[in-house]
């Protein structure tokens, strides 16, 4: 180690703690205390899946009692934000299949969703937005696999 010129040591200020034994060590305990780890919360990454094929079955029940309904009233009672996004990909695939219409009279106004299907019988719901729950041991089915050829592969 070099030892300070004594030129400059001269310079250095003396210091002063103004602080008595005890708020020192009070001080000194708090600084040295190892902080918890901050917690990042995961809750929101396990929710439970949300079929919107079963969503699609509630809707179609609800609008063919009230015939038209705001989408307000339709999500009410949704108990998570995936029960609401179920319920409104339901509503456009019921629209796909031209079973509803919509009406909004304003811009960003009340959504009217009205039933114009029909009032018996089971309504096609598409399964095309619901994930199919694999295992960790299941591997993938060869059907699924298929549907990726190349238009090579299919021109075969």
């Amino acid at each position: 180690m070099v030892a300070l010129d004594p030129a400059l040591a001269s310079l250095l200020p003396e210091v002063l703690i103004g602080v008595g034994a005890a708020r020192f060590a009070a001080i000194a305990e708090r600084v040295l205390t190892p902080k918890a780890p901050p917690l990042v919360a995961l809750e929101h990454l396990h929710s439970a899946l949300v079929s919107v094929a079963e969503e699609s079955k509630l809707v179609v029940d609800a609008l063919r009692k009230g015939r038209t309904l705001s989408f307000r009233n339709l999500i009410q009672g949704a108990d998570s934000t995936l029960v609401v996004v179920a319920r409104f990909l339901a509503l456009l695939d019921l629209y796909r299949q031209g079973a509803l219409r919509f009406e909004q009279v304003i811009a960003l106004g009340e959504l009217q969703v009205s039933w114009i299907g029909s009032d018996e019988g089971e309504v096609m719901a598409t399964d095309e937005f619901d994930i199919p729950v694999l295992l960790e041991d299941s591997e993938p089915s060869a059907e699924i696999s298929h549907e990726n050829k190349t238009e090579e592969e299919e021109n075969v």
